[in-house]
């Protein structure tokens, strides 16, 4: 099985195919894999991992490596005997804690490292450390990929690049600049909050809907500027979805295609490290690039960028602690290591296309994100003015080079609560677990040097749905306010509260859903009552809410069906032969499709224990009026609901009704009747006939042209052809009989 490592491999020519990562879970990917080896490298992996001798007649299982590297210190075993580059490359899986990289991604950053691939991958391969994966479908077959088994991270330790000539380290310096490390959090907690309010629906690509990606990418809160930046941040709003998904602040909904807001409790489980863990899924991000934003779902390339960012970032942790170096020697560095590396060009600002220097796709990186994370400070050579760049504290303990980074010092009352709700906050007392509880309670209404929040209704009630009580957020307001609350903001809070507590919450209920109203009464009289349980509570005319469906007396009712609202909607109307009229079937019915057909339909009379609905001129006259029913959306909903498409008495309906409906024309054709159907085929032969006749309607008739009838009968007339213009006169009334004769004789 070659691989595509060695001296020889230009890192230019890295453009293979992108491809998401992979959807299997680490382990099993790995496994896959392996099941695609030979024997012959089977059998290299089972003896250099320490397996025991096999017999010439036995084969070497995939999942013998796979349970061997699990075990206990057996992969610490096998790291500690690789060369420093070996576990180098090891320590770059680490540090992103990502198991998949291309060998194309590998490559470049080995080079970039000042390390020849091949010898520093090849005793992994051998070991199965990493397993080598060749792509097997779309966009491109010939992809490669490496998998690490999770006992090599496990086992592994972030390696410095043997330094060579060290880095000019700069010790004069002016101007120093360090962020607080909390822009992205506050913009995550941001998309927290407007997911809670509206999931975001996916395509089948993994897109977002337009309407759900302009609201996010709309809103001002999230992508608005940022106030202390070096370097713009391309497809900003996009970027915190994606930090959000990887730290499980989203999630995927599972069994459909939308993103929704994680529990509230992730802030208060995860808070202490969230920015520990923001920086490391950003190191090993591959669907968002510094100079190219979002990949998209169509890119062909992979973007090169994301697999740069740790090396820049261990090149950097090569300098001592206090040392600055500036960014114009570090793209020096590159430009020796590897001098035939470019980005991919892209449009220029002024049109045309431009090449980016390593000088550039650096600052992009240490002074974009890695700024914004509080992973690098920044600053100025003197006298030169030179920027320069150095690992804070936070930085070194991301890459596992450095003790835990003690926060900053802050201090509580940094709050102002106005009588309008609104509230103003300085970042200097925010922290990610301030950060969090604010987000479960207060709507975040402008990031900026300054915070803007707002309390109103829907955020207490997101509060209280998050397991929050008035107090507790009093509480909070108060702790962190620094003048005492204004009573009408406390009055508010406890106000919306109380409304909110008399709705009545039901985590799990049974709707039973009757055919009319009588037979609810009916259903209600013979209903018998349990000891200690609740009874049925009526909800509208025909449905009955029951808490324990255990006491819901089966056998004295009949059941038409069963639905679970967990499911997608599916087929319960019938289309009758009339095109506009609708039967419901009652096994299969829900109870949204009551209203879908009350917004185009009439309800008829009950026949044979089957509801009916009319479809009308006047109901869809209804519908555009009141709903905004388009032919579209009634088009998808009788493919939904009735599994065909919208019939054709309704299209007539729809097109009578339309503004723009063209005018239906009616033309009154002459018709030719023939005795002999060989005299018409004669007609339509001859040259002088032929020109004036339209259509032949069968063997003796066809269609005269009107506007050319004056002529034809010339024609006619001039060749002798008798013919007769109009029906046929009746034919004459048959004469009367005689009067009969009589026999009687009368007397004069």
């Amino acid at each position: 099985m070659p691989l595509r490592f060695g001296s020889n491999y230009d890192p230019a020519e890295e453009t293979s195919s992108y491809v998401s990562a992979l959807p299997e879970p680490p382990l099993a990917a790995y496994r896959a894999a392996l099941q695609k080896y030979d024997q012959t490298r089977l059998m290299l992996i089972h003896r250099l991992s320490g397996g025991a001798e096999v017999g010439a007649s036995h084969k070497v299982r995939p999942d013998w490596v796979v349970e061997r590297l699990a075990e206990h210190r057996m992969a610490e075993k096998l790291v500690g005997e690789l060369s420093h580059s070996s576990r180098v490359v090891l320590g770059l899986f680490a540090v992103t804690e990502t198991y998949s990289w291309s060998d194309a991604g590998l490559s470049l950053a080995l080079n970039a490292l000042g390390i020849d691939p091949e010898p520093a991958v090849q005793p992994l391969l051998e070991r199965g450390l990493l397993a080598i994966r060749e792509g097997d479908g779309p966009p491109s077959p010939t992809l490669t990929r490496l998998l690490a088994h999770p006992a090599a991270l496990n086992a592994s330790r972030t390696m410095l690049p043997e330094i060579g000539e060290p880095l000019p380290v700069v010790t004069e310096v002016r101007q120093i600049r360090e962020s607080d490390g909390l822009e992205p959090i506050l913009r995550m907690g941001a998309v927290w909050q407007r997911v809670v309010e509206a999931p975001l629906r996916q395509t089948l690509q993994g897109t977002f809907f337009k309407r759900d990606r302009e609201r996010i990418e709309d809103d001002p809160v999230i992508a608005g500027p940022i106030a202390d930046a070096f370097e713009p941040l391309p497809d900003m709003a996009l970027l915190w979805i994606e930090l959000a998904l990887a730290v499980g602040l989203l999630v995927d909904e599972t069994g459909t295609d939308r993103i929704i807001a994680g529990p509230p409790s992730f802030w208060t489980e995860n808070a202490f490290h969230l920015p520990q863990m923001v920086a490391t899924r950003w190191l090993g991000i591959r669907t968002w690039s510094e100079q190219g934003g979002i990949v998209s779902e169509v890119a062909t390339n992979e973007p090169s960028l994301p697999y740069l960012r740790p090396v820049f970032m261990l090149w950097m942790a090569t300098l001592p602690e206090d040392g600055w170096v500036a960014v114009d020697d570090l793209a020096t560095k590159f430009d020796e290591l590897v001098p035939t590396w470019r980005l991919p060009t892209i449009p220029h600002l002024k049109g045309g296309n431009a090449t980016f220097d390593h000088s550039s796709v650096l600052s992009s990186v240490l002074l974009g994100p890695a700024y914004q994370l509080g992973l690098v400070r920044t600053a100025e050579e003197v006298p030169s003015g030179r920027r320069l760049v150095q690992l804070t504290p936070l930085g070194r303990y991301v890459l596992a080079l450095g003790p835990f980074a003690s926060g900053r010092a802050t201090f509580d009352h940094f709050l102002f609560v106005q009588p309008n709700f609104e509230i103003i906050a300085y970042r200097q007392g925010l922290t990610p677990g301030l950060i969090g509880e604010f987000s479960r309670f207060i709507q975040w209404t402008q990031i900026g040097a300054a915070l803007a929040l707002k309390l109103t209704p829907e955020s207490i009630y997101q509060g209280l749905e998050g397991g929050m009580t008035p107090s507790a957020m009093i509480d909070r307001l108060t702790k962190h306010s620094q003048r005492a609350l204004p009573a009408g903001v406390t009055h508010a809070v406890e106000t919306w509260a109380s409304r909110r507590e008399r709705v009545t919450y039901h985590a799990s209920a049974t709707l039973v859903e009757f055919a009319s109203e009588t037979e609810l009464e009916q259903a209600l009289e013979r209903w018998p009552t349990a000891k200690g349980a609740s009874g049925p509570l009526r909800i509208t005319n025909r449905m009955l809410l029951v808490e324990d469906p255990e006491t819901i007396p089966f056998t004295m009712f009949r059941l038409a069906g069963q639905r679970d609202y967990r499911r997608a909607a599916e087929p319960c109307v019938e289309v009758e032969d009339d095109g506009v009229t609708l039967a419901l079937d009652l096994a299969r019915s829900d109870l949204l499709v009551d209203a879908e057909l009350a917004r185009f339909s009439d309800e008829q009379p009950v026949q044979n224990t089957r509801r009916r609905f009319l479809v009308s001129a006047e109901s869809l006259a209804r519908g555009r009026e009141e709903s905004g029913l388009t032919q579209s959306a009634l088009s998808r909903w009788y493919l939904q609901r009735t599994g065909s498409a919208l019939p054709a008495a309704v299209r007539l309906l729809l097109y009578a009704g339309a503004s723009s409906s063209q005018i239906i024309e009616i033309n009154r054709p002459i018709v030719l009747s023939i005795p002999d159907a060989d005299l018409l085929d004669g007609l339509f032969q001859h040259p002088e006939t032929s020109p004036y006749l339209a259509e032949r309607l069968g063997p003796q008739a066809a269609t005269v042209k009107p506007e050319t009838w004056d002529e034809f009968q010339a024609v006619l007339t001039r060749l002798k052809l008798p013919f007769r213009d109009g029906p046929p006169p009746p034919p004459p009334p048959a004469p009367a009989p005689p009067p009969a004769k009589s026999n009687r004789r009368t007397k004069s």
